[in-house]
């Protein structure tokens, strides 16, 4: 009996070695490589997440940017000739108006040449103040004495220097050079020995105090690259408006 079960058990066993071995798979595993990398308990960013931060760190480009730091070796060679003509200032703090108003290195300038007062007080470059000592140093000392020979200049009335606003204050037009401390507008002349002078339109009285003005002011275009004057436009008939613009070609305007 033994035999026979033996017999009849070998064909099973045969059958049993043809089928092939099971190898348990492994568990699937998850897709979450990049969470390998976060720290324990963080979430990875999102590659757009991630570059939407970026962005948002990025400071925007500026609306209001400061002033330029201010030419220390320019300033110092502005300040010498400023003392070789008697003139008495004083360097006050950078002014930061709003937009592109403002300029590096302000001035309060109480005597422009020797002996001549600049008032009120004024807010303007060093270069435009050197630009208004020169004019009255060479060009206005000079003009006064056709006034007569006991007439002496003493003072010059200013009616603006900085001033963050338009050209003529209006809507829509260009920044002004008030706004750079690029300009002055000059309205009387005080001396002794004669009345103040205040500008105004031509009468066309062929006196000398005429002559002083036109002569002052034809003789600013060789200091200044704007003089508008009376009869520039409505707006300039009781001032000289001088001012540093740069223009191509080193144009002047003067009207």
């Amino acid at each position: 009996m033994r035999i026979v079960w033996i017999t009849l058990l070998i064909p099973f066993v045969l059958a049993s070695s043809d089928v092939p071995d099971i190898v348990p798979m492994p568990a699937d595993k998850p897709d979450h490589a990049a969470a390998e990398d976060a720290p324990s308990g963080e979430k990875p960013a999102d590659k757009n997440e991630a570059t939407e931060e970026q962005d948002e760190a990025e400071p925007p480009e500026p609306v209001d940017p400061p002033p330029s730091p201010p030419d220390e070796a320019a300033l110092a060679a502005c300040e010498a000739q400023l003392k070789s003509l008697g003139a008495v200032f004083e360097r006050k703090d950078p002014i930061d108006g709003p937009g592109t108003c403002g300029m590096a290195a302000s001035y309060k300038v109480s005597e422009i040449v020797r002996g001549i007062t600049l008032a009120p007080d004024t807010q303007m470059r060093c270069a435009t103040a050197l630009a208004t000592a020169r004019w009255i140093d060479e060009v206005v000392l000079p003009a006064a004495r056709v006034l007569g020979d006991d007439v002496r200049l003493t003072g010059i009335r200013q009616a603006s220097t900085y001033a963050c606003r338009s050209r003529n204050s209006q809507p829509d037009a260009k920044i002004s050079e008030h706004a750079k401390g690029n300009a002055v507008d000059v309205a009387t002349f005080s001396f002794e020995g004669h009345d103040p002078l205040s500008i105004k339109p031509d009468q066309r009285k062929g006196s000398r105090e005429e002559s002083f003005q036109m002569a002052v002011r034809a003789g600013a275009c060789l200091h200044f690259t704007t003089v508008l004057g009376p009869g520039a436009d409505a707006y300039h008939d009781d001032h000289l408006h001088l001012d540093l613009a740069k223009r191509r070609s080193g144009y002047r305007l003067c009207q």
